[in-house]
């Protein structure tokens, strides 16, 4: 076999071969763009159906809790852990790092002394002591 001939063959492997990994990389493309495109039915809270919105997802963060207006933090807890679908095993470390002042200190003594057991319970001590204080403030108010 002379070398143009041999050189010919190759080439036209060559062509073969490049021909038919570009037809698989558009499949592989179009099969993707299908996929990323696609509009999917998503259950929401209630059991009805929504189409998932392509958007950019918002960062959802917990606001700080000094101990003020804990219904409030903890119902803005309580979605953050829905929204992320943080596993109930995690939410209470997860508060923990939303605590300041007061809220983390009296978190370090409950940590300290083996008060801590899950999320639910941490929210429930949370309203035990300080919804008096917001009573306290608020008759207070309705003093002046």
């Amino acid at each position: 076999m002379d070398d143009h001939k041999l050189k010919s063959i190759v080439d036209e492997s060559v062509k073969v071969a490049t021909g038919s990994f570009a037809k698989e990389l558009e499949d592989i493309q179009s099969l993707l763009m299908e996929v990323v495109g696609r509009k999917i039915d998503l259950s929401d809270d209630h059991g009805t159906t929504a189409p998932h919105l392509r958007h950019k997802q918002a960062s959802v963060e917990i606001g700080r809790f000094h101990g003020e207006n804990p219904e409030a933090w903890i119902f803005q807890a309580q979605r953050y852990f829905d929204f992320y679908k943080i596993a109930e095993n995690q939410r209470l470390t997860i508060a923990s790092f939303y605590l300041d002042g007061d809220a983390l200190e009296w978190y370090r003594w409950l940590f300290r002394n083996k008060q801590l057991v899950d999320w639910e319970h941490f929210a429930a001590k949370v309203r035990t002591r300080y919804y008096q204080k917001e009573l306290e403030s608020a008759e207070g108010r309705l003093a002046k």
